[in-house]
């Protein structure tokens, strides 16, 4: 049977051609060329090299930025393997012009850029804006969880420090014990005995060195008042993700709804979102210059404190409270289901009865108004209501009205609040299962917030190349180029 035949590799050839030959014009790696072009990277905070300095000649920084924007389009972001792309990649030797920067130059430029990096995914999607790809009608917000450089076994909590220190203890007991049975024995065999003891009391000094070192530990995670430290990243949180443990950041998005393409990205190390709600809805708001801006978020964001921030600043919300489960186990008896009534400033229970106001408290510096049910003793259903013996009581929040106008709004506008999942998770999904971006290559909230930011340059450049072609975006920015 005959085969396709190639060129024989050993042939000598005359090829006339030069490397952009090789790539086609509707290739992606000419909209990576065509937009760090148009950036002004002095303006966006990188370290720009004066070309009139004496001494080695560097690489110009669009150079550089070009490749680590390769590198995250293609999943591609150790400083070693981007260098040795340079060698072997036609696309990226076609990006360079067949530079090829080692990874120590690599490393650093990523290194003193990473405040920059942070305003390229800020100046791009004001670019969107303008071009009316992101629109800012709709925005909603979603955190998911990325896994830190820092292992579970490198993960100290005073829980497992307890553990470690009362192993240690047990060892070293164990082995008091066996020196025990070597005296005891010592007359038999002498000469290993002694051995034996001088092995064993070696091994117990070891142990009470490591159980210093975890009573250390503890002692200053106490005067430190923290909760865990995690020794290969320190900024990195043991955090539930995808219902295991893991040692992760927490990644937080606003996306837009018109063509799901992300408008800001902040890096944090809360557990969950609870204080999260006003920091990306003033961010999205002010980096969008919009008055009132509607945002989608889920219960994981319900925070009455968070809610009225948003709200103070005109932001209309669309967010709907988790349903607590009664003391009692009968959910019928939530809170949720006692009427206010606001003409008497009085609340009604499931049996008709009224909670008149008792007392004002406050917790945690939040002030509260504090209402008792007087027939809770007479009541035949006191035991499905309530464990508390001297019966029913509930407590609203001063601003509780404005929870209640909020409830109101996202209830009347339920339709929209439905579209919440599939505009914020269609990133998620892109970046996690795509691009393969399931953990964070660097440590330190700062570098996992510039590695973020670059993920999500990456995505929406994905994105908008979809949604529009290559000839037309290199169009578009050639023109910003030539201004």
């Amino acid at each position: 049977m005959a085969y396709l035949a190639g060129v024989d590799r050993n042939q000598t050839t005359y090829l006339v051609t030069s490397l952009d030959d090789f790539i086609e014009n509707d290739n992606p790696i000419r909209i990576i060329d065509a937009f760090v072009n148009s950036l002004n990277l002095k303006k966006l905070g990188f370290v720009v090299y004066d070309s009139n300095k004496q001494g080695q000649c560097p690489y110009d920084r669009k150079v550089l930025l070009k490749l680590h924007v390769y590198g995250y389009m293609n999943g591609i972001r150790s400083s070693r393997k981007l260098e040795r792309e340079t060698g072997r990649n036609i696309e990226v030797m076609w990006l360079l012009n067949s530079l090829k920067p080692d990874h120590g130059t690599i490393s650093a430029f990523i290194k003193d850029n990473k405040k920059a990096f942070r305003n390229v995914l800020k100046e791009f999607t004001l670019l969107l804006k303008g071009w009316g790809l992101i629109d800012g009608k709709l925005i909603a917000i979603d955190g998911t969880k990325l896994k830190a450089q820092n292992s579970k076994h490198n993960y100290i909590t005073e829980s497992v420090l307890q553990k470690k220190i009362e192993y240690v203890e047990e060892k070293i007991e164990e082995y008091l014990k066996q020196i025990e049975s070597n005296d005891a024995a010592e007359n038999l065999n002498n000469a290993i005995s002694n051995k034996n003891v001088a092995d064993l009391q070696s091994k117990i000094e070891s142990y009470k060195q490591m159980k210093e070192a975890y009573e250390q530990q503890k002692k200053e995670m106490k005067d430190q008042k923290i909760s865990q430290i995690c020794k290969t990243d320190s900024d990195a949180r043991g955090m539930k993700n995808n219902g295991k443990f893991e040692v992760c950041y927490n990644v937080q998005t606003s996306v837009d709804s018109k063509n799901k393409l992300i408008v800001d990205c902040d890096v944090v190390n809360d557990i969950n979102d609870l204080n999260q709600l006003s920091n990306m809805t003033l961010r999205a708001k002010s980096l969008l210059r919009k008055r009132k801006l509607k945002v989608l978020a889920d219960t994981g964001y319900y925070n009455a404190e968070e809610i009225k921030k948003c709200l103070d600043k005109k932001a209309i919300l669309y967010i709907k409270k988790s349903k607590s489960n009664n003391t009692t186990g009968q959910n019928e008896y939530r809170k949720e289901n006692f009427k206010y009534k606001e003409n008497t400033d009085t609340y009604i229970c499931p049996e008709g009865n009224d909670l008149a106001f008792s007392e004002y408290s406050s917790k945690n510096g939040i002030r509260y108004k504090r209402y008792k049910c007087k027939s809770c003793k007479e009541c035949s259903k006191k035991s499905l209501c309530t464990t508390a013996k001297e019966g029913r009581n509930i407590q609203r929040w001063e601003f509780e009205e404005l929870l209640d106008q909020v409830a109101e709004i996202t209830h009347r506008n339920n339709n929209i609040y439905k579209k919440r999942q599939c505009i914020v998770e269609h990133p998620f999904g892109t970046v996690k299962r795509t691009l393969g971006y399931t953990y964070f290559l660097r440590k330190g909230l700062e570098s996992v917030n510039a590695e973020a930011a670059s993920i999500f340059v990456a995505y929406n450049l994905k994105r908008i190349i979809n949604i529009l072609t290559v000839p037309i975006l290199i169009e578009k920015f050639s023109q910003l180029s030539i201004r």
